[in-house]
């Protein structure tokens, strides 16, 4: 992408290094510089084929294959279609990760974005006038406001007016919400299927950890060995469940009787301390190794049996 190419070239500065909400907010109590985590693994490789149907949590940039016990990595994200991937032979484990403000809405069926390449399918051959007419112009607004906007210098500015509003008027950015010190993603908050606060009745739990066993079998069906959901928490989920009535979405799933698909699970975990970013609603270098940690146990894990059994 255009945008990637000046930010990786210093031809603009990255709108986001200070944090997604930050960015919204302009507060200068959260501007605090994002960490890149370097924590790749050390150990010996698993043969065990990786691949991460991910969310924001895992995208490019914040993880990436040298950070898995394996050499055999794949990744597509969780929200778009990845057709016609090839599975190599070998082990091979799936992992769907999903933020918990999205569970809802990709649950509502079984998860299917992935589909396996048939031997039979007719590749998408374009004419030259249709990859022509498919070039789109390298501009975007997130550009144009990281060229006119994206200085520290500007920044300052920005977080003049927002701090004045906050103090005049109590007001902060209509995507952001401040609560006992932290910053949150208003849609974590606000009325709608991705709140933490909108009730759920036992029979919507009970349809999502059908569609989610479903989505088990479906991909044991097709090959992989092992098949696992990691729901991760909002924010709002950890730091400010008073704010309302929180409706327990991620232990209500993962604790289910009736919940077939293996777990990789850090509610817990991140209820002990506070392992989010301060300007940002995605978590830290240590709330980002808990997780990778424990996908790289399954990993190990899975090697272990192959050893065993040989």
């Amino acid at each position: 992408m255009a945008t990637n190419f000046l930010y990786d070239n210093k031809i603009v500065e990255d709108d986001f290094r200070y944090g997604d909400l930050y960015r919204l907010a302009n507060l200068p109590d959260f501007r605090e510089k994002v960490k890149k985590c370097d924590d790749d693994f050390k150990g010996e490789k698993s043969d065990v084929a990786l691949f991460l149907a991910g969310d924001s949590f895992t995208e490019k940039g914040r993880l990436q294959s040298d950070n898995f016990a394996t050499e055999k990595f794949e990744r597509g994200f969780v929200a778009e279609s990845n057709e016609s991937f090839n599975l190599p032979s070998g082990k091979k484990i799936l992992v769907i990760e999903t933020v918990e403000r999205h569970f809802r809405e990709r649950f509502q069926q079984p998860w299917k974005n992935w589909d396996v390449a048939s031997e039979n399918a007719v590749l998408n051959q374009q004419t030259l006038k249709e990859k022509l007419l498919d070039i789109k112009v390298p501009y975007n607004t997130q550009m144009h406001e990281s060229l006119l906007f994206g200085t520290d210098f500007m920044m300052k500015i920005r977080e003049i007016k927002a701090q004045l509003n906050l103090w005049l008027f109590g007001k902060t950015d209509d995507k952001v919400k401040l609560h006992n010190g932290h910053l949150l993603y208003y849609l974590d908050v606000n009325p709608g299927i991705s709140s933490c606060f909108d009730k759920i009745d036992d029979s919507e739990i009970d349809l999502m950890v059908n569609n989610a066993n479903l989505t088990y079998a479906y991909y044991k069906g097709l090959g992989f060995d092992e098949v696992y959901l990691s729901i991760i928490p909002n924010k709002t989920s950890i730091l400010a469940q008073d704010l309302a009535e929180y409706n327990h979405l991620v232990e209500r799933i993962e604790g289910n009787s009736n919940l077939k698909i293996p777990i990789i699970s850090i509610f817990q975990d991140f209820r002990k301390k506070n392992l989010y970013l301060k300007g940002d609603s995605h978590w830290n270098c240590e709330g980002q190794k808990i997780w990778v940690d424990k996908v790289n146990e399954k990993l190990l894990n899975t090697q272990q049996s192959i050893s065993k059994s040989l």
